[in-house]
């Protein structure tokens, strides 16, 4: 049998988790929106630049 004093923190349990799941799986549609979206060609070339100055011998750059 249930104490009456025990069933608000349940309840309050209860509605942590709900309120965690609800989140959980906001984080991940947001993440797997930014995850689908294209590199930024302005990033690109910024590695692109550091490919080339790996590649370049030392001394030279």
């Amino acid at each position: 049998m249930v104490r009456k004093d025990q069933k608000p923190d349940r309840e309050r349990a209860r509605a942590i988790k709900t309120r965690q799941r609800a989140i959980g799986r906001e984080l991940r549609r947001v993440y797997d929106n930014v995850a689908q979206e294209p590199v930024p060609e302005e990033f690109l070339d910024l590695l692109r630049q550091m490919d080339q100055l790996e590649k370049e011998p030392e001394g030279e750059a």
